[in-house]
């Protein structure tokens, strides 16, 4: 199946290659024929010149429209070349991120980590080898914090149910899906923030009642009409240029504010146009999925998204005249341009003003989906969850850690039907017992976003999930690593008495004490949280904690992994088996590496 996918990338990316090298001939050849004309065009003018023939400067017309049909014509070559050139590298990814070299991806999620949250650190969802870096493939900002809140915030049973659907359409819009990324690389490093354009959108409008707008265009008519009258000295040029002068102190009187209003608009120019073509995509898509349409619907109202933005765009492209400033200076002093310019924007925001955040938030939220639908078109072997509500509950065959390469992964069944279950996990230095725990807890965000999970069969109840892996010691704070895990370890608590279903994965619990209070202390917090009726697993080096067990034989259960050693050399099958780990490696391992022991 895995040669399967490869292979449709692989040959998608020849495809576009092979157009790619036509494209480029074509604009190579557009070259020297704009060139050759353009050479024509002013040997025409000289010739007739030095000869001095009538009407010379009108013999080169023709060619000076074809010149101007083919710059127009290079242009769309020359998109279409960037175009394909986006196409090519968003296969060359999919190819990566199938051969397990994702981890080279720019973009990590390394903004979206958060040390305090309940497990998006310990499960690596955010940051280099994460969740985010293998499946992100938003190039917005919101698109990219959408996939985030997707993957660290809590979902509804409503919200997973129809995200399901849609993650699996789209999985199977792989075209839909590249192109739709494609549009948005538009500005490759640059994540375009568009809160100031939403405050804009949201903020009153001053200058749209009739008096304002009828005076901004009939003042420099009138000034017009004067000057006209005076050059034909109907009227005294000194009455003809008191409008004139109105119109200075007023562009002067205006510089006060309206600077501050183009600023929040005019950044978001050269992103305008790409958001348009995004809108446009998912307007024209025929989907089936419920959360798709009504993503799609939210566009098509009275005022259609696509187009009133790319009215924004062609409204906000006035303020770059402000980039000649003797030309500016002339023209808005003549004609009061600002002002026209800002009427124009606020009879936009009048009308499509309130409709910009959610048209936005749309793009953002088909970009996170579409992320996960990578999942579900690379791994069709995966499965969609049943997530259920009620007690805390977790049953998975076959399931595997889906960030490991699939050649070294290893799949195990874990099923904690009944709440109160806690698993005491023991085995060897790195046996898989926290690989285990991730591998629950990675795949169940997974399962809570609408995604496919790395599992032959899986079922799970709506649970919060808590983690305490890699804790660390904070100098700021001053506090220590074991410090640290109490913190950790009393928010798993606290949320337990809130009586609301969760799941905990406690790796190595209270690591930094001494093994008469870690024991003690394993045993206490293992036998509330089991009376508490959640459901868990803690691993541990303390075979102690495996007598918990007999004390309470229907809830807690003991697990372990196991190694061999061969001549020297130590082996992990990392299959989870029943009972109390017999095994000890420590001595091995300090020996392979040299340490005389």
């Amino acid at each position: 199946m895995a040669d399967k996918i490869e292979s449709i990338y692989q040959t998608r990316k020849a495809d576009f290659e092979d157009q790619l090298a036509h494209e480029k001939k074509k604009d190579n050849t557009l070259v020297l024929f704009r060139g050759l004309i353009g050479l024509i065009i002013v040997a025409i003018l000289v010739f007739g010149y030095f000869y001095q023939l009538s009407y010379y400067l009108f013999y080169p017309v023709p060619l000076i429209l074809l010149f101007l049909i083919l710059v127009v014509k290079h242009q769309g070559i020359r998109n279409k070349i960037t175009y394909l050139i986006k196409m090519i590298q968003i296969n060359e990814a999919a190819l990566l991120r199938l051969s397990d070299q994702w981890t080279t991806f720019i973009d990590t999620g390394e903004k979206f980590t958060d040390p305090d949250h309940r497990y998006s650190q310990d499960l690596n969802i955010f940051g280099r080898g994460s969740l985010y870096q293998k499946v992100n493939a938003a190039t917005s900002l919101l698109g990219k914090e959408s996939l985030a809140k997707l993957l660290s915030k809590e979902s509804s049973l409503q919200e997973i149910a129809l995200r399901q659907p849609a993650v699996q359409e789209l999985g199977r819009k792989l075209d839909w899906r590249q192109h739709f990324q494609a549009i948005g690389m538009g500005n490759e490093g640059q994540d375009f923030d568009p809160i100031p354009l939403f405050k804009w959108a949201e903020e009153e409008a001053i200058l749209i009642n009739k008096k304002t707008t009828s005076f901004i265009w009939l003042l420099p008519l009138l000034t017009l009409t004067l000057f006209i009258l005076a050059g034909t000295r109907q009227v005294s040029v000194y009455v003809a240029i008191l409008p004139l002068i109105a119109q200075i102190l007023i562009v002067v009187y205006c510089e006060k504010f309206i600077p501050q209003v183009f600023r929040r608009t005019q950044s978001a120019v050269s992103h305008l146009e790409r958001y348009s073509s995004l809108l446009s995509h998912i307007e024209r898509e025929n989907f089936q999925s419920p959360l798709l349409l009504d993503l799609k619907d939210k566009l098509l109202t009275q005022q259609q998204a696509s187009r009133q933005i790319q009215a924004l765009a062609k409204i906000a492209d006035r303020i770059n005249l402000r980039y000649s400033p003797f030309v500016y200076l002339l023209i808005n002093i003549t004609t009061l341009w600002d002002l026209s310019t800002l009427r124009k924007l606020e009879q936009w925001k009048q009308q499509a003003g309130p409709s910009l955040k959610g048209w936005f938030q749309v793009v953002g939220e088909l970009e996170a989906l579409a992320s996960l639908a990578i999942l579900a078109h690379d791994h069709p072997e995966w499965v969609y969850p049943v997530v259920t509500e009620g007690k805390p509950s977790f049953a998975a065959t076959d399931l595997g850690h889906p960030l490991i390469s699939k050649n070294s992964r290893v799949h195990n069944d874990v099923s904690l039907a009944i709440p109160g279950t806690i698993f005491v996990i023991t085995g060897s230095n790195m046996s898989g017992k926290s690989t285990l725990l991730r591998t629950i807890g990675i795949n169940l965000v997974l399962a809570y976003a609408g995604a496919p999970v790395c599992a032959k069969n899986m079922k799970c109840s709506l649970m919060k999930i808590y983690t305490s892996m890699q804790v660390h010691d904070n100098l700021e704070q001053k506090t220590s690593t074991f410090y640290a895990e109490l913190k950790r370890v009393k928010m798993v608590i606290d949320s337990a008495k809130d009586k609301k279903p969760m799941i905990f994965l406690l790796d190595e619990i209270f690591k930094g004490t001494n093994s008469k209070d870690r024991i003690f202390g394993a045993k206490t917090v293992i036998k509330n949280l089991s009376r508490l009726s959640t459901i868990g697993l803690v691993t541990t080096h303390d075979l102690e904690l495996g007598t918990l067990a007999d004390e309470d034989p229907e809830f807690i259960k003991n697990y372990h992994f196991t190694d061999k050693i061969v001549n020297g050399q130590i082996t992990f099958d990392y299959c989870l088996k029943p009972g109390i780990s017999q095994n000890t490696n420590a001595i091995a391992l300090m020996k392979l590496i040299g340490i005389e022991v």
